[in-house]
């Protein structure tokens, strides 16, 4: 269950170019398999959410 505010990754089969240089987080409860996320590390004053199915993302741990 990925929980608001939980860091996440996009698998690597769902992936946009760069998708795996960004701090993704959940930004609400999971919610019926789907779940609004979005990267926090753009640069940008409000940066851009998009819904997602969370069988394309998982929970993830900052490292480094």
């Amino acid at each position: 269950m990925i929980k608001k505010n939980d860091i996440i990754r996009i698998r690597p089969e769902f992936q946009d170019e760069g998708d795996d240089s960004l701090i993704w987080i959940a930004l609400e409860d999971e919610d019926g398999g789907r779940v609004r996320i979005a990267a926090v590390n753009t640069g940008l004053k409000f940066p851009p959410n998009q819904i997602v199915n969370t069988e394309m993302i998982d929970k993830a741990e900052l490292t480094g």
